[in-house]
């Protein structure tokens, strides 16, 4: 009797719980979401220029899967959160335009991608040789602009606009190279900028970047990719330099390229401060074969009086080389060795 009266009991207790509760032994069950339930994200994006008139403007499309969130980064101190958003860069350049994906629970996927938008692929100048050393300029574009101008380099400090037509004339002194900026505005207010140099028998090709390998001999104690290391000697940018310190008279670089190429010329760009790191005395060779070689310039007790100052030296040469050496032979004084730019040229004979 006492056993059955425990067993009534236990059932009534065991009721009373079930019933206080709400719900039934499955219902008791945890259905909240946990940490890990959801898909992890996938990002993935394809992009394409918007209008062939604006290479500016760009359409991003967002292949991402498993999200619910997205941040653009457009690598011009923009960002968006749309879903798949058209961007306007205001210039030209290479940007790394970075997607981020997040789930609900916080996970994240990061793709980005390059996008480059050359001047030169959307610009082409033109130059007519005109009696008594002048010039015509004019270019074509399949952009829509806004305006354009014509710039003339005069000194590292006076930039003179000469023109804002289609086209602009020059005019040369016996010898004289003209160092121009050709500026296009789109309706969007994008900008593009191509510089050029000239002299009177027409435009010079700069081929310091054009397919060649380029290595020194000594570098900057950070290396080339270092603030000051040898990379900015050849980075089309007069305000950078490289410093090499304690090289003396036994610097070397070199220029390979992949197909022989004629180089007749090149400017040299003095450095911020220190005078005394300037070239003083060096010589340029030609090779075909990396081994034999021939001196095709050689300069001594040159001088760059002011900073930043751009000087432009031509030589006759009609040869085709692979490798250009450059040999420093002296400094002004001391040891340390600064330019702020070196340019190989192609000056039309």
């Amino acid at each position: 009797m006492k056993t059955k009266l425990l067993k009534s009991t236990y059932a009534l207790l065991l009721m009373l719980i079930t019933i206080s509760m709400g719900c039934t032994r499955e219902d008791v069950i945890d259905n909240s979401p946990v940490d890990g339930l959801e898909e992890k994200p996938a990002a993935a994006f394809n992009f394409a220029v918007a209008d062939p008139k604006d290479p500016f403007t760009y359409k991003f499309d967002n292949k991402s899967s498993n999200f619910k969130e997205v941040r653009w980064d457009f690598a011009d101190d923009s960002t968006s959160s749309e879903l798949s958003p058209t961007h306007t860069f205001l210039n030209t350049g290479t940007y790394k335009v970075k997607m981020v994906v997040l789930n609900g629970e916080g996970y994240w996927a990061q793709r980005e991608e390059t996008i480059k938008i050359n001047p030169s692929s959307y610009i082409q100048v033109a130059t007519k040789i005109l009696p008594d050393r002048k010039m015509e300029l004019s270019f074509e574009t399949a952009m829509e602009i806004e305006s354009a101008s014509w710039t003339h380099a005069v000194s590292s400090s006076q930039f003179d606009i000469f023109s804002t037509e289609k086209t602009a004339n020059l005019s040369f002194a016996p010898g004289e190279f003209k160092r121009i900026f050709l500026t296009v505005i789109t309706p969007k207010k994008s900008k593009a900028t191509i510089e050029f140099l000239l002299s009177e028998t027409g435009q010079i090709k700069d081929l310091t970047n054009f397919d060649n390998i380029f290595t020194i001999s000594h570098d900057n104690s950070g290396g080339p990719d270092a603030n000051e290391g040898s990379k900015k000697m050849i980075d089309n940018n007069t305000n950078t330099k490289v410093f090499i310190g304690g090289v003396g008279n036994s610097l070397t670089w070199q220029f390979e390229y992949y197909v022989p190429q004629i180089i007749n010329g090149y400017r040299m760009t003095s450095g911020n401060d220190a005078q005394e790191r300037d070239p003083k005395e060096w010589k340029v060779e030609g090779s075909n074969d990396g081994t034999t070689w021939t001196e095709i310039d050689h300069r001594s007790n040159e001088e760059f009086p002011s900073r930043y100052l751009s000087r432009t030296f031509t030589f006759n040469n009609s040869t085709a080389y692979k490798y250009y050496k450059f040999s420093i032979l002296q400094l002004r004084s001391g040891t340390n060795f600064q330019m702020c730019e070196l340019r190989l040229l192609q000056i039309p004979q």
